[in-house]
Parts: structure tokens; C-alpha cells; sequence
């Protein structure tokens, strides 16, 4: 889908330009006023992330535009942010596509144990893509995050003291994404800390079990 509200008559500049997916890093061809694409390697959708999707609020072809996305991708900018995110991280990281991988796979944990265990989603995943790039509270900042996503990020990367229990929830399950994670990329085959939720004990296990039967 293109943006209706754009005239290629009037580009210039760079008017094609190329991202890796976000999901299995096959290159994308985005044109400047494609909304998303699909990657024909994958299926994933991946959102145009040189469109700022805030001027929905007041674009006459806003309906039209957003109308053609996923239900999923409409359903919040959240998810949008999201796929924004994963692939900023995924340029500065483009010479190690091992530490890319094991901050994805904390990510999709996070997301998983969000859905059992509750927790604030957003700021778990991105705390996840985020845990070991330099300076990640300005990245944040350079992609407009909202403030209180940014520190509730920064409460998670840096370890700071629950307030309430929606930060605890979501600390516990950031804890254990990163455990999970570590495990089953067979980084942490007798992780020193244990799971602190309930749904992170149970993958653990699950883990475990797996694992055993491989080795069978």
C-alpha cells in the first residue's frame, strides 16, 4: 500500500531505499511512500519506518491509508514501534548477528511471558532489543518514543527498585526473558539465577525437556 497523499512528481532525494526485516533479515525495497512491506522470504509485515504513522491525526487520506494495514499493526502504535525499533537495533548491529538474534529471542520471550504473566509489554520488549546497545535511552529518544515508555525502560535496564506491582511484574519477566533466552540458544545450558515467574519456570522446563530429547 502507498500513501495516497503523495505525489512521486514531486519527490526528490533518495526515493528507494533498502532495510533488513526485522524478523529474518532479508532485504526490504521500500519506495518512500509505501506504508509496509512483505517480506517474500518470511511473510512478516514490516511498516515503513521513515513514515511517521502520527499523521494519521490529521491526514484527509488517514482512513484510506491505515485501512490497508493488518488489523494487528492497527491496533496500536505500539506494534509499530516496535518493528521500528528491531530494526534500528538491527543496523548497529549489522557485524553481529548473533547478539541481534539473542536480543530478538529475549524479546519474543518477553512478549510470550506479557501474555501469561502480564506486565508492561512495550517497555519489556523494548528494554529486551535494547539490553546491550550503547546508549539506549537516546535511540529511544530518536525514534519519538512516549517519555514514560522511555522510563519505564530505563527502570528495567538499569535494575531501579519496583514502585508498584506493575513494574515488579514486568522486572520479574524481563529477568527471566533474558534467562530463557540465553537457554535456548544454549548460551546458559545451567543458568545460575532462577525464573522468577510462573510461566518462566514452566519454560524452563520446557526448555529442559526439550533439550533431553535432542540429546537422545
Amino acid at each position: 500500500m502507498q500513501c495516497p497523499g503523495q505525489d512521486s512528481r514531486y519527490w526528490s532525494g533518495e526515493a528507494v531505499f533498502e532495510l533488513p526485516c526485522p524478523h529474518c533479515g532479508n532485504v526490504l525495497e521500500f519506495f518512500k511512500d509505501d506504508s509496509q512491506r512483505t517480506c517474500k522470504q518470511c511473510g512478516h509485515k514490516t511498516l515503513n519506518p521513515k513514515i511517521d504513522f502520527g499523521c494519521a491525526s490529521y491526514c484527509p487520506y488517514a482512513e484510506q491509508c491505515m485501512g490497508a494495514l493488518p488489523s494487528d499493526l492497527r491496533a496500536g502504535l505500539a506494534d509499530l514501534f516496535k518493528d521500528r525499533l528491531a530494526i534500528a537495533v538491527r543496523k548497529r548491529l549489522l557485524d553481529n548477528e548473533q547478539k541481534y538474534i539473542l536480543f530478538s529471542r529475549r524479546a519474543e520471550f518477553g512478549e510470550k511471558l506479557c501474555q501469561e504473566e502480564g506486565g508492561n509489554m512495550a517497555s519489556i520488549v523494548a528494554a529486551a532489543l535494547l539490553t546491550e546497545i550503547d546508549q539506549p535511552l537516546a535511540l529511544l529518544t530518536e525514534l519519538k518514543a512516549e517519555e514514560t515508555l522511555i522510563k519505564k525502560v530505563n527502570a528495567l535496564l538499569s535494575r531501579q527498585p519496583a514502585m508498584n506491582d506493575e513494574e515488579a511484574k514486568s522486572a520479574a519477566i524481563f529477568h527471566d526473558a533474558c534467562i530463557l533466552a540465553d537457554m535456548s540458544l544454549g548460551l546458559a545450558l545451567d543458568p545460575a539465577n532462577t525464573c522468577l515467574t510462573e510461566a518462566g519456570i514452566k519454560t524452563v522446563e520446557e526448555i529442559k525437556t526439550r533439550r533431553k530429547a535432542q540429546i537422545k
